[in-house]
């Protein structure tokens, strides 16, 4: 089951780690740019324009109900491009790159009782405590900050909304393109000490009867456009331990990504006619990537 599980769901892992993050870490939830709608129409300089969405990594089939204003912006694009491009490869890449070193084990970085905690937050995943201990404790929070439905979904074949929205894509006969490499986004994870991993999954857990009602507050406002609501889910610093820890965790997933994804959505919008996908929580917010395109001289509209 673990094995399976590593294919299906450490596919987008900063989809849902940089999800966790923002519900334990602060914003203000006022004031807060481009803080409402999903679909966004992209224009500068006379080039074809381009359409940016935010998306929410969850299997709800709901999602997959396209609103028309959506589907048009798809079916107008000659490209379709997302935060990562899942494969086959690079999902074995990940699954390989969650594994301790041999010789090492979890219960001996995050200690007896934190990793008794895990062990039985996690067992209706179908991981045993020998699965367990060869994880890194950034790979132990993948499971930890989803609901066990999305697991479970997940893990039965349904696919994410990004993923979906993928495969939908390419029956369209468009061109896929990738913002980021399997190599970037693990590189990401192992460059946090292990410290900062103890604390986000001993924060997880102390938090983890909490995040059915969390997701589910925030799948209504993303059904909403209502990504003030999502901002304000962040707001709750509750069962947060090292707040500066979680700063620069947030920092390092959310902000820093938004800079390199703009940046290299740029040459796909000077062409035009780009349709980019990429979390919802990447796009509000003075450092989010709207406005960083903003700033750049495009004109952002919303659409949907």
């Amino acid at each position: 089951m673990l094995r399976s599980l590593q294919g299906k769901i450490f596919a987008a892992p900063l989809a849902v780690l940089a999800a966790a993050v923002l519900w334990l870490t602060p914003a203000a939830a006022e004031n807060i740019p481009f803080s409402e709608g999903l679909l966004w129409q992209l224009e500068k300089d006379g080039a074809p324009a381009s359409y940016l969405l935010g998306t929410m990594h969850s299997t709800d089939p709901r999602l997959r109900e396209l609103p028309r204003q959506i589907d048009e912006a798809l079916e107008q694009s000659r490209v379709a491009v997302f935060e990562i491009v899942a494969g086959q490869d690079g999902a074995a890449e990940m699954g390989q790159a969650m594994q301790l070193a041999p010789g090492r084990n979890l219960q001996d970085i995050v200690g007896a009782e934190l990793f008794e905690r895990a062990a039985a937050a996690v067992a209706d995943f179908g991981v045993t405590p020998e699965g367990l201990q060869r994880m890194k404790p950034w790979a132990l929070g993948l499971f930890l900050a989803r609901p066990r439905i999305e697991v479970i979904r997940q893990a039965q074949g349904e696919p994410a909304f990004d993923f979906w929205l993928q495969d939908e894509a390419r029956r369209r006969g468009k061109a896929l393109q990738g913002l980021e490499s399997y190599a970037e986004q693990i590189e990401i994870f192992d460059s946090l000490g292990e410290a900062e991993q103890v604390a986000m999954v001993a924060d997880l857990l102390d938090d983890h009867e909490h995040i059915v009602a969390q997701f589910n507050t925030m799948f209504r406002a993303y059904l909403k456009g209502d990504t003030a609501t999502l901002m304000a889910v962040a707001n709750d610093y509750s069962g947060v331990d090292d707040v500066e820890a979680t700063r620069r965790l947030a920092e390092r997933m959310i902000d820093d990504r938004n800079r390199t994804m703009a940046e290299r959505m740029v040459p796909l919008l000077e062409q035009g006619r780009a349709f980019v996908a990429v979390g919802a929580l990447h796009l509000p917010g003075e450092a989010g990537i709207l406005s960083l395109l903003q700033r750049r001289g495009y004109r952002v509209t919303r659409l949907y």
